[in-house]
């Protein structure tokens, strides 16, 4: 969860029923919220014809707000977040800058079928992103819930996607400014994946973030261009240039950022002896076998790991090899057929037994869920503002540490521009765009989406215990 000097607390499948209450207490409490997403593609490059793509609709760099939009609209609906960095600034204390952080790295695992591009997945493995992990632990959503996410038979991943939906929704609900760094990809991909299905116009895309985000949306990149044109404006570089000004104002006496990091610690309950497993459902004579006949039979067990017996495949095949031939059964006589009327429904076919789940199949029997214990959550307090070394190499472009540096240098911004930073408000840097930024502004010839109007009824739900309340946007 938290490894050894980790700046954020992990998030997986194996954990988000313990976490999520507690993550969406913090999320109640925010002055502000940066996030940063990791996916699986930017554009989509050499797809196979069998696709049928119309590559003029897949400009993601398009001068043309709309045909940009709709090129990322697509690259989001197509392709798959597989990480989601949320970090909380709350109030520390009533010093100016003072701030306790709570960053959060939620692995994701979506379930819908979607592409993955080369360079994208290139990139994720050389900064350190395990696949495989993902592939085994990620939170498992479904993109583009209309308004509810799909339902599958299996209740787990229910579970899971709905929390980390919930949890999306709840930085909706606080109200509060969120905070990008070059976000438009991000705001497009959240929308997709946990929102609900992307609007079919970037005007009405627009209308939807004014009335999600009425604290604000700041892009730290934006900002820091405009503050300082001609310099360098990569994250880490603004995340070190504004640690470097903070120290001094806080060598100068004046008010300066100081960010508490804190991550959330699962303290598992000592474990219940496990009872012992059942004997498995097999004759006194095959129970005397080496290895386990239902595995044998159907490759599967109910009992798993707990099994026992042998599920190794080259074992049974050399045990059956050294079995005698069973011997045949002896036949047995016909049945008597039966005259129509005696005993059946009408004929010579027996009635059918009932429908047990309304799909003429009876209904699957669950394995019984091992006792799960209560499990204590501590919050401990890493560093201040980072520690002294700041941000790990290993740890850049990690969703959670790429959006506890975005609100680390918003913080920054906040103190040293003060009333001026609202000129920045709603503005959205464009790649290859930068003087030309997206404007979040609602227009009077738009309206909300369809989407929109679905999902919005789920944001009256009220936010965890904690909440304080509506909050001021320019809070």
């Amino acid at each position: 969860m938290a490894g050894s000097g980790a700046t954020y607390t992990d998030v997986t499948r194996d954990n988000i029923v313990a976490l999520a209450a507690g993550i969406r207490r913090q999320i109640a409490q925010a002055k502000f919220v940066a996030v940063d997403t990791e996916f699986t593609g930017l554009v989509i490059g050499n797809a196979s014809p069998v696709f049928r793509f119309n590559t003029a609709e897949w400009v993601t760099r398009a001068t043309d707000m709309r045909e940009r939009y709709r090129a990322m609209a697509n690259v989001a609906k197509t392709h798959a977040l597989v990480s989601m960095g949320l970090t909380v600034f709350a109030q520390r204390h009533t010093a100016l800058g003072s701030y306790n952080v709570h960053s959060f790295n939620f692995l994701l695992q979506a379930q819908n079928t979607h592409l993955v591009n080369p360079t994208s997945l290139a990139f994720l493995a050389q900064n350190g992103f395990d696949l495989g992990r993902q592939a085994t632990h990620g939170i498992r959503y479904f993109a583009g819930p209309n308004p509810h996410p799909v339902q599958v038979m299996t209740p787990e991943i229910n579970a899971e996607g709905a929390l980390v939906r919930e949890i999306f929704l709840d930085v909706v609900r606080t109200r509060r400014p969120l905070v990008v760094h070059n976000g438009l990809f991000d705001l497009v991909y959240l929308y997709q994946s946990f929102f609900g299905p992307l609007p079919d116009t970037h005007e009405s895309f627009v209308s939807d973030l004014c009335e999600m985000f009425p604290g604000g949306i700041f892009d730290t990149k934006l900002i820091a261009e405009a503050a300082d044109p001609g310099t360098a404006s990569y994250l880490a570089y603004l995340y070190h240039k504004s640690r470097r000004t903070q120290r001094r104002r806080r060598e100068a006496g004046d008010p300066a950022v100081q960010a508490r990091l804190k991550v959330m610690v699962l303290r598992p309950a000592p474990a219940l002896p496990s009872p012992p497993p059942p004997p498995p459902p097999q004759s006194a004579a095959a129970s005397e076998k080496p290895y386990c006949e239902q595995f044998a039979l159907h490759g599967h067990c109910r009992l798993r790991e707990r099994c026992p017996r042998s599920h190794d495949i080259e074992f049974i095949l050399d045990c059956q090899e050294r079995e005698p031939a069973p011997e045949p059964a002896p036949e047995q006589p016909a049945p008597a057929r039966k005259r129509k009327g005696s005993g059946t429904d009408g004929g010579d076919r027996p009635r059918k037994a009932p429908r047990a789940n309304g799909s003429g199949s009876a209904p699957r029997a669950s394995s019984p869920e091992p006792a799960q214990q209560a499990a204590e959550i501590e919050t401990l307090s890493i560093s201040e503002d980072g520690g002294s070394g700041g941000a790990r190499q290993a740890e850049y472009h990690t969703a959670a540490y790429d959006a506890y540096m975005t609100g680390y240098v918003f913080a920054s911004l906040r103190l040293l521009l003060g009333d001026r930073l609202d000129a920045h408000r709603n503005k959205v840097y464009r790649m290859g765009r930068s003087s030309e930024p997206l404007l979040i502004r609602a227009s009077p010839y738009s309206a909300t989406s369809v989407t929109y109007r679905q999902t919005a009824p789920l944001l009256g739900e009220q936010p965890p215990p904690g909440s304080p309340g509506p909050a001021d946007p320019g809070a």
